[in-house]
């Protein structure tokens, strides 16, 4: 059982928006920076974010998860409204964004409502809740901010590309927490959004989910699921991320289409292996993309299939990526698999 569901409120730190720099960073922070700007969270209980130079943080109060809870939560944090009565006109030009979780929890999934849209009306500052996925929680007129397998996320964006928020905007933070203690724990999550000059920001960054729903594996089995997804306008990708959960093993991705066509990209083999960035951006065109093999091994009793929970599996790729030409409207690039083809790999019907 989820305690105290409707207790979150948010904590802005707006001192930092005057460019102030936080003298106390926590020891386990910069254990992570100086580690590296991918790495992955310590286990301690309390993660700290350093504050930016120049921005600000946002975090909810938390809620207390009963032992032996397993549950997906979505969260709503507001960003700071600023200037005389609330400037909501004030836009926030972000070239880096960290997040963390506490102690018992992962994959941090962040997503920003469409402003004025009935998504953002229906999110009440503070709200939180059980779920399956924010836009379930909330309604669809949202945005991927941030996406990650991991309680510790550091999203550094490529020269030149940046997101762009509005002052007050909504954001659904959504994540997994398992108590697998005998003593209630803390869920928490903590944004730290790092400010730029609008010049900086010449490309906004987006977000694609590719995501294979036909995976199964039987119990005390193995097996391994291909997919393959394929864009719909011209595109630059930075950086990819792989999203399976404790039966996951290798993890591979190939180009799909195009001259390329089944040249290997990144092969992860464990589950540590998160992230792929770029040393230079891929460039898309439509028609191309990824294809994507998730492998298990089922050490279970039970059945494995796709889920949110942490009986359940998950095999997605994100990918980060901006427009060649920001003067063309972005479209879903999502892409949702449910069925597999005759040879063997499961592609979109629409």
């Amino acid at each position: 059982m989820v305690n105290r569901a409707s207790a979150h409120t948010y904590f802005v730190a707006a001192s930092t928006l005057l460019g102030a720099a936080c003298a106390s960073d926590a020891s386990d922070t910069a254990a992570l920076e100086a580690a590296s700007p991918r790495a992955v969270a310590p286990s301690s209980e309390a993660l700290e974010l350093a504050m930016p130079e120049r921005g600000f943080q946002v975090e909810s109060d938390g809620v207390w998860i009963d032992p032996g809870d397993d549950v997906r939560l979505c969260e709503v944090l507001v960003l700071p409204s600023v200037g005389v009565g609330g400037d909501d006109r004030q836009l926030y030009y972000v070239n880096r964004i960290q997040g963390a979780l506490f102690s018992h929890s992962e994959d941090l999934i962040v997503r920003a409502a469409v402003p004025g849209s009935d998504t953002s009306a229906a999110m009440d500052k503070g709200a939180g809740m059980q779920c399956t996925r924010a836009g379930e929680a909330f309604g669809e007129e949202l945005s991927d901010v941030l996406r990650s397998p991991t309680r510790y996320a550091d999203e550094r964006f490529p020269s030149g590309v940046g997101k762009v928020f509005q002052a007050g905007q909504k954001l659904a933070v959504e994540y997994h927490v398992v108590n697998d203690t005998r003593e209630p724990v803390l869920a928490k999550a903590k944004l730290a959004l790092h400010l730029v000059d609008a010049a900086e920001v010449q490309h906004r960054a987006h977000m694609a989910t590719f995501e294979n729903f036909t995976i199964y594996t039987p119990p005390y089995g193995r097996s391994s699921h291909v997919g393959e997804c394929k864009v719909k306008q011209a595109v630059n990708v930075s950086d990819l991320v792989r999203r399976t959960q404790l039966f996951g093993t290798a993890f591979k991705v190939w180009y799909a289409g195009g001259e390329r066509d089944g040249e290997l990209l990144w092969d992860s083999t464990t589950r540590q292996q998160t992230r792929l960035t770029l040393t230079s951006p891929l460039q898309l065109q439509p028609g191309e993309g990824f294809r994507f093999q998730c492998d298990y091994e089922n050490r279970s009793a039970r059945e494995l299939r796709y889920g949110v929970s942490a009986d359940d599996e998950t095999c997605s790729l994100d990918a980060m990526f901006w427009l060649t030409d920001d003067a063309d409207e972005p479209l879903a690039e999502d892409c949702l698999l449910f069925k597999v083809d005759s040879d063997g790999i499961a592609r979109p019907h629409w």
